[in-house]
């Protein structure tokens, strides 16, 4: 770690005056300035925050030294909006706001981490104004933001109280982003909060005269076209090479297609798909504000072979993908020399990756991505020692992770200490990039994006706590406090379920139903995870007094649901509460179903925990639903929860079964 960074990174609360020669300054109290900051996200890595001028909106100046680039540009315009809508249209001013990228002015900066996304903001020499300066055009538009972030709080009634703040910051990751769902249509938002990265699956093609051809639908096309404007990168992505069986590229080659080998497989060692996989990537180079492509490497083989030509069979299957993709990237740096190109690896690739990566120049950025081991909320670490390896060889390397509970079965998480824990592994690790998975929709987890832009940006800085009080705030909860209370109570819970795929797990192959387990006697114990992937129905509830805590907080989760008095929380914690009713009484009944029976003395027992158990799912599933309806503002009417109320309902048919088999039911 930078020296720079051990020193800093804690916030400074100084209360020294500082000398001021322009409108009468105000000292703000130590506590004023805590709640002030509350506003910010990312949490600066070092704030001063002594005094504060009230300005007239209209005698409020944004100047930009010099011509100004599109950020630049964007970023006055953001300002002006954010200060007042008469903003700069009184005559002369008397408080004036620079922006400059680099300069000597930036040179406290030069030594710091993604130098050309840092920045730093201080009053003005001459005490009539602040100045804004970047590492980089786009660390001046941040400086904008945070600045943005501290005066809309404090504008009305045409007059703007400004900070007289001195920040310096920087992020830990460089790139900082989702792909897919609906984050296309979020990019301003997503800009509020530095994030800067979004990648979007696009139709890669071939038409029947055999030209090729690259689209986005008009949703994911907001990508391209506004995302520059934002400071965001927009990637596209070329889907996963076994994927492009609606393309027309066999229909068109069919000469491509794998011999003898899984539907959907490409012959490699035909050069052919070379020269149209780098015309895919130069139409998209071609794009306004397209500077990189992400290929997917295959992904669903499921054990199949790909092409069993007498070229490829005798090659590893994920080197000759890597070279033909690499060798398409150089084919198209004859046109496009400043083409960038990223890959994703795959549960396809995971035991050859570091032949992979051996394949792959420095300059290619990689995506660690394992639809088990990165689409999971467990609590253990993700990113594996040749992960590592590849990090000290100094290549960079982002992970593809989800930011909601589990992907497919999707349900209400509000999870602070889950992004916490995440988050600071891959800073920890050296993790360049992060490649969230917003799903179902932005809206579902709009708690969890935000706190994965606040820790990949400071990943030292607030605390889950602090991190939930300040989104309160911001939200502009009544009590914010109380929020975060119930943020620590319930989110440990949340956490312990999802880790352990619960009742998700159920839709997996194994370790099988725990309703059939239990009959069978085969219910693992607690924290077991099969083969280090399947944790249901307890693997992250390690002890029985976890277990019991869970209980207990579940149950408190839902009292302090009830006193915020905000239906969207309320329905999530009795959603949860559900869940660890149901798991605890699996426990008793584990305990009690022996041998495939129960004696006749425990039956009172046990048809006791079968009804604790149905009544906890029963709660769950009706509650589902009412979350989702509850999420202010949703953008879609789509019932995503859907699916995991179907999985709940055939978790209670079949333990209502069971119930009968055993000679428990209505007990």
């Amino acid at each position: 770690m930078p020296t720079c960074r051990r020193l800093m990174i804690a916030i400074l609360l100084s209360l020294t005056p500082v000398a001021w020669g322009g409108p009468a300054a105000e000292s703000v109290s130590e506590e004023a300035v805590r709640q002030w900051i509350r506003y910010l996200v990312p949490l600066p890595k070092q704030v001063q925050l002594t005094a504060a001028v009230t300005v007239p909106g209209s005698q409020i100046a944004v100047v930009i030294p010099g011509d100004a680039d599109r950020l630049t540009s964007q970023a006055r315009a953001e300002l002006y909006a954010a200060l007042d809508t008469e903003a700069g249209r009184g005559g002369t001013p008397c408080f004036t706001i620079t922006l400059k990228v680099g300069g000597a002015e930036a040179a406290p900066l030069a030594g710091l981490p993604h130098r050309d996304q840092a920045y730093l903001i201080r009053p003005t020499a001459d005490g009539t104004g602040l100045l804004l300066v970047g590492g980089g055009e786009r660390g001046l538009y941040y400086a904008a933001k945070t600045l943005q972030q501290l005066v809309k709080t404090k504008a009305a009634g045409g007059k703007v109280q400004i900070p007289l703040v001195t920040i310096t910051d920087w992020p830990d990751m460089e790139d900082r982003g989702f792909w897919g769902a609906d984050s296309s249509m979020h990019l301003r938002w997503m800009s509020d909060r530095k994030l800067n990265y979004d990648e979007q699956i696009s139709h890669c093609g071939v038409d029947k005269d055999k030209v090729c051809l690259v689209r986005y639908a008009p949703y994911k096309q907001r990508m391209i076209d506004e995302g520059p404007t934002y400071g965001i990168n927009p990637v596209p992505v070329v889907l996963h090479l076994e994927q492009l069986q609606n393309s027309g590229l066999f229909e068109a080659y069919p000469e491509l297609a794998g011999k003898n080998g899984r539907p959907g497989s490409i012959c490699y060692s035909n050069p052919l798909f070379v020269d149209i996989l780098s015309q895919w990537l130069l139409l998209w180079r071609g794009k306004p504000g397209v500077k990189e492509v992400d290929v997917w490497m295959a992904e669903n083989l499921r054990g199949e072979k790909g092409c069993q030509c007498a070229s490829c069979a005798g090659e590893n299957r994920n080197v000759l993908e890597t070279r033909a993709i690499v060798a398409a990237w150089k084919k198209a740096l004859g046109q496009q020399p400043d083409l960038g190109l990223r890959i994703l690896t795959s549960e396809e690739t995971e035991k050859s990756n570091p032949r992979v990566f051996a394949e792959l120049p420095k300059k290619v950025k990689i995506w660690y991505y394992h639809s088990l081991f990165t689409y999971n909320a467990s609590e253990k670490p993700m990113i594996r020692p040749y992960l590592l390896g590849a990090i000290k060889e100094g290549r960079w390397l982002g992970v593809c992770a989800n930011v909601c509970a589990i992907v497919g079965t999707y349900q209400p998480f509000t999870g602070p200490h889950f992004i916490h824990f995440r988050m600071n592994e891959f800073v920890d690790k050296g993790l360049s990039g992060l490649l969230g998975y917003p799903v179902p929709t932005m809206d579902h987890v709009r708690f969890n994006a935000e706190a994965a832009a606040e820790w990949s940006w400071n990943a030292k800085g607030r605390s889950p706590h602090e991190f939930a009080r300040s989104w309160a705030v911001r939200q502009g909860f009544k009590d914010p406090a109380r929020f975060a209370e119930w943020s620590d109570v319930h989110g440990p819970v949340a956490w312990d379920v999802y880790g352990s795929e619960f009742p998700s797990g159920e839709k997996r192959r194994f370790p099988g139903k725990v309703a059939e387990l239990l009959k069978q006697g085969k219910l693992p114990e607690l924290g077991v995870v099969l083969w280090d992937v399947y944790a249901l129905p307890w693997g992250d509830i390690k002890s029985v007094e976890q277990l019991e805590g869970d209980f207990k907080h579940a149950a408190r989760s839902v009292e302090l649901a009830r006193e915020l008095g905000i239906p969207e929380f309320l329905q999530e914690s009795l959603v949860v509460q559900g869940y660890v009713n149901a798991l605890k009484a699996l426990w008793e009944l584990k305990r009690i179903v022996r041998s495939g029976g129960v004696a006749e003395a425990d039956k009172p027992a046990a048809g006791r925990m079968f009804k604790m158990y149905l009544e906890g799912l029963e709660q769950a599933r009706a509650a589902l639903p009412a979350w989702e309806a509850a999420i202010p503002e949703r953008s879609s009417s789509q019932k995503y929860t859907d699916a995991a109320v179907q999985v709940v309902t055939g978790m209670i048919a079949e333990m209502k079964a069971t119930a009968g088999e055993l000679g428990c039911a209505g007990r």
